[in-house]
């Protein structure tokens, strides 16, 4: 084997080449603040850049919970805006009849409440009334109790909005968005 013996004279001028590449210009005393401050002063975020945290924020909420409560029947998805939907089954919600929160559904009301509790987001509720049942106070009641939990778990009231349920809808749907509430 042959030693080439311009090999170390090249190794030298890359480690020249990357010293002066790393050099920086020194800054001037007047407009330098220490590195401690000016990584706490980041300049405010804007609206477009708190809706895009916002969304990012959501669709990894969106991985959380469906890890969560894989192999039950809650399904969880990301809307075309990028607001996060949940979906929780009638008989899991709610006794046929009633207005008081299942523990099913309890389990997934405590974790948007905690994930949600200080975001800015909003959460549209809605209910289904039984099936063949065709008055209106069920699906009401329904929401508001739902409302009524969530906020008992840390949600601010003028976070929440309650919508009619379609008449067809057999599972409680919660939407967390950043979007203005209905």
């Amino acid at each position: 084997m042959r030693f080439d013996h311009r090999l170390p004279l090249l190794s030298a001028a890359l480690a020249a080449a990357l010293v002066a590449g790393c050099k920086t210009a020194p800054s001037s005393s007047t407009t330098a603040q220490p590195a401690s401050i000016a990584a706490n002063q980041a300049p405010p975020p804007n609206a477009a850049t708190k809706a895009a945290a916002t969304k990012g924020n959501l669709a990894i909420e969106k991985v959380r919970l469906t890890e969560l409560f894989k192999g039950t029947p809650v399904v969880f998805g990301l809307l075309p805006d990028g607001s996060l939907r949940a979906d929780v089954p009638l008989p899991f919600s709610f006794d046929a009849g009633k207005s008081a929160v299942k523990p099913p559904l309890a389990a997934v009301l405590d974790r948007i409440a905690a994930g949600q509790r200080d975001e800015l987001t909003r959460v549209v509720i809605s209910a289904p009334s039984d099936a063949g049942t065709k008055g209106t106070t069920l699906p009401v009641e329904r929401a508001a109790g739902v409302r009524a939990y969530l906020v008992a778990h840390g949600l601010v009231d003028t976070r929440l909005s309650v919508v009619s349920a379609m008449a067809s809808a057999t599972t409680v749907r919660l939407i967390v968005t950043d979007a203005p509430l209905p």
